[in-house]
């Protein structure tokens, strides 16, 4: 099994902090579920926070079977399509995204 996770590193612009939070819980969330080679995808929040960590504001979590099926969703029109959607979100968030690619002993 692999994992693709996206670190939303910063924090939700001031006073759009639960806009920010209901599109990614009730767009892009279910967005990413519908993409081909997606197992699973959640989104996690931190609630408790050691002392020195970054800021991430959102963690995704996007299940895959194999690399193969993260290659497939990468290149797929259906993810093209979501993109689009995605500046719209990022406009509510001050910071930025990054992807790793984990597999899963």
């Amino acid at each position: 099994m692999w994992i693709r996770s996206a670190y939303w590193i910063g924090e939700a612009r001031l006073g759009q902090e639960e806009t920010f939070r209901a599109a990614i819980n009730g767009e892009l969330i279910p967005l990413l579920r519908t993409l081909p080679g997606v197992r699973a995808a959640r989104a996690i929040w931190p609630r408790r926070v050691e002392a020195n960590a970054p800021h991430i504001a959102c963690q995704f979590l996007i299940e895959y079977n194999s690399v193969e099926d993260i290659d497939l969703m990468l290149a797929s029109p259906e993810r093209a399509a979501m993109r689009a959607e995605v500046p719209r979100i990022i406009a509510l968030f001050d910071g930025q995204i990054s992807h790793i690619d984990f597999e899963v002993a």
